[in-house]
């Protein structure tokens, strides 16, 4: 075959494969394609396609929604109501960025619902916001254009569908008719929705050994269904100096910040934790500690607290442009699910791509202190390190005279608010929650009110 005809063969393909993922047939002359240099960010070609109506164009139509007036009889019904604002939030170094937001928090609210519920979403753009916003639910199976559209300012849309299958799915902003849902995005307008399977979570297998007589043998240890349950979010911050999105650095892959639920090394030890281990709050623990001060409020970094051989579940999702390889160090994964499947049992990291998630189970055999890390160390290194500690490492029991003993920290200090979610069939009861998160003041109270805390 000569060039000539291997290129019209080659158009053709090309040609047939767009019409059968986007249902459109095209000339030679429109599927001609342009290049540009990511580097040099061609403006003129990103404002043509903004002129266009921005992906719109070939994305895919579902139409699963549910008519929100005639939803079948015996179907459980859980409302999602978020506002779309925009505000300036803390960054570590001592800035701000300017953020967009579900509600005033980065995350946006963590939605909880069983398997066959009906969601029913709301959104409301503020009055005076300087552009739309929109709602994409991964838990659903549809599509937020056309389906739900931009929301105008001042103004509130609201869609239903039925979470069909269980896990953890994210939901974002689909931007001005998905023309900037990076920016959307990236600027921190996501969070997840948790669907629990209808018929409650699984045992737990964790394999062991133990010396019977004189030989090892395998030990299978089973658990419990209930777990003590953290959310954590990973995703990345592309800014200017000046704390605007970047759009030049999003697409070379330069992030400013790694961060988990809205903080680079949120989840790390503070003032108070100083004081109590090593006798002096100005003597950090760990070699990061950006969020130390108690006048930081909700700011104020947090550690997780967990019991010694406790089930835990980590609902964990990847809302970012960048691979999350989920490991615990010091730790095994116990088991890995995706949707309702086991995807792995006793493994050391898990791969997560963009808009990917997982339920980590993990029980923790020994005291001590752990950190859940993105094992790549450009993410470690700008932010995504959360540390966990278990049991009484420090011998806080005997040093406070607690009486009676405490089996983990958090009976005392409590575990951060934003990585606890809602409660589920098989949550296992937080003995206390502090206040933690990336959210305005406005929205701090108002979490602070919810908990009575």
């Amino acid at each position: 075959m000569n060039k000539r005809y291997s290129m019209i063969f080659t158009i053709a393909a090309v040609a047939a494969l767009s019409a059968t993922l986007f249902g459109s047939t095209y000339t030679q002359t429109q599927i001609v394609g342009t290049t540009f240099d990511a580097s040099k960010m061609d403006v003129d070609v990103l404002q043509t396609i903004r002129d266009m109506g921005g992906l719109e164009l070939v994305m895919p139509q579902a139409f699963a929604a549910v008519d929100c007036a005639n939803i079948e009889s015996g179907r459980n019904v859980v409302e999602l109501n978020v506002t779309g604002e925009s505000t300036e939030l803390p960054i570590m170094g001592g800035t701000t960025y300017h953020a967009m937001t579900f509600s005033g928090q980065v995350p946006g609210p963590t939605l909880r619902v069983t398997q066959g519920d009906v969601v029913k979403m709301t959104l409301t753009v503020a009055e005076g916001e300087h552009t739309p916003h929109g709602n994409d639910m991964h838990a659903s199976q549809m599509t937020a254009v056309p389906t739900f559209g931009a929301v105008m300012p001042g103004t509130s849309k609201t869609y239903c569908y039925v979470a069909e299958v269980p896990g953890v799915f994210k939901y974002h902003c689909s931007g001005v008719n998905v023309a900037a849902m990076d920016q959307h995005v990236l600027s921190g307008m996501y969070g997840i929705t948790i669907v629990d399977p209808i018929d409650g979570y699984k045992k737990l297998m964790v394999e062991k050994t133990k010396v019977d007589g004189s030989q090892v043998v395998v030990d299978r240890q089973f658990y419990s269904p209930d777990a003590l349950e953290f959310t954590l979010q990973y995703n990345q911050l592309y800014l200017t100096e000046d704390g605007n999105y970047d759009m030049s650095a999003m697409m070379q892959h330069h992030q400013t910040q790694t961060v988990v639920n809205g903080f680079a090394f949120g989840y790390v030890p503070n003032e108070v934790h100083n004081e109590l281990v090593l006798g002096d709050k100005n003597k950090n623990i760990f070699v990061a500690q950006p969020w130390n001060s108690a006048d930081l409020k909700q700011y104020q970094s947090q550690l997780l607290f967990i019991e010694q051989g406790q089930h835990v579940r980590f609902f964990i999702e990847n809302q970012g442009n960048e691979p999350v390889f989920w490991h615990i160090v010091g730790e095994i994964i116990d088991r890995v699910t995706q949707a309702n499947r086991v995807q792995a049992q006793g493994t050391e990291t898990w791969l997560l791509g963009g808009s990917q998630n997982m339920i980590a189970d993990v029980v923790f055999d020994e005291p001590g202190v752990y950190v859940a890390v993105n094992h790549d160390y450009a993410a470690i290194f700008s932010g995504a390190a959360t540390v966990i500690v278990v049991g009484d490492p420090f011998g806080l029991n005997e040093k406070l005279a607690v009486d009676p003993p405490v089996a983990s920290y958090a009976y005392l200090l409590g575990n951060p608010s934003d990585a606890v979610p809602p409660m589920g069939m098989n949550s296992i009861a937080h003995p206390k929650v502090n206040l933690h998160g990336l959210y305005t003041d406005a929205r701090a109270a108002e979490i602070a009110a919810e908990l009575g805390i």
